[in-house]
């Protein structure tokens, strides 16, 4: 402890003197998809974390700017951290979705470092400056603890200590954080599962939400009833269509899966 103040800040108390009403109040931030709003008893609320995975390729940073452009025309400003994709490219694909109606997306100049006490100044800043309550990173593997450099002696455990921060971190700064995770190879027809989430149970153990993004494979199609009947080719190939599950909900305990198409450069709901 730094100095008296703190000491008496975490006094031990009643538990309903200790909590902030506002928090428990406090406004729900819609997806723009209603299923999934359904399942999380609204939408997301400040202190949660979510995980959004799927195999490389597959739609997630897609629908990260779906969210991210549903959030925004909601008048929702969102942060970005975006360590795959080079900013001018992110710009251009919400330019194509029709953001500049209604653009609120906020990110740094520069990314710097992946860095968590770095990543929490830029999230202060914008929090500050614009009042952004949805927070993107793209994606996990670009994140550094605070406490400790990078080591690749035991990769999980290193996963995990981000994981926590980050889950620290939202519930600190009062905003919701959605980050995405790779999986670990899986057989082309397998479905993916969030302990198919690359090197770490921490990540998906620690989340509020896993969301797993899947494109749809022909085949998948077929059990979908999408294909006509005189349908012959059978091989795995990839449809127009994504199929986004909610695999853990920490809010309410339902799962969720939504079939999205491609459309005007974003997932939308069929």
């Amino acid at each position: 402890m730094d100095n008296l103040q703190e000491l008496l800040n975490d006094e031990v108390v009643l538990l309903e003197e200790a909590i902030d009403k506002n928090k428990l109040e406090g406004k729900r931030y819609s997806t723009g998809y209603s299923d999934f709003d359904e399942a999380m008893n609204g939408g997301l609320k400040v202190g949660d974390l979510v995980i959004i995975s799927g195999r490389s390729g597959n739609g997630k940073t897609l629908f990260s700017q779906s969210i991210t452009y549903n959030l925004c025309k909601d008048k929702i400003p969102t942060l970005w951290f975006s360590y795959e994709v080079i900013i001018e490219y992110l710009h251009q694909k919400f330019v194509d979705m029709g953001m500049p109606k209604f653009y609120q997306v906020f990110a740094p100049k520069v990314n710097t470092t992946g860095h968590l006490k770095w990543v929490k100044t830029k999230i202060q800043e914008a929090v500050k400056k614009f009042k952004t309550k949805v927070i993107f990173i793209d994606h996990i593997d670009f994140l550094v603890p605070s406490n400790v450099g990078r080591s690749s002696d035991n990769t999980s455990a290193y996963l995990k200590m981000i994981t926590t921060e980050l889950k620290s971190l939202a519930i600190e700064l009062n905003v919701v954080i959605v980050c995405m995770a790779h999986l670990k190879k899986l057989r082309p027809d397998a479905e993916p599962e969030m302990e198919d989430i690359g090197y770490s149970a921490g990540i998906f153990q620690l989340a509020d939400y896993v969301i797993m993004v899947n494109r749809e494979t022909t085949k998948q199609a077929i059990q979908f009833g999408d294909m006509p009947d005189n349908f012959i080719d059978k091989s795995v190939t990839h449809t127009n269509n994504t199929i986004v599950k909610i695999v853990k909900n920490r809010e309410t305990g339902i799962n969720k899966i939504m079939k999205l198409t491609y459309k005007d450069n974003k997932l939308i709901k069929q």
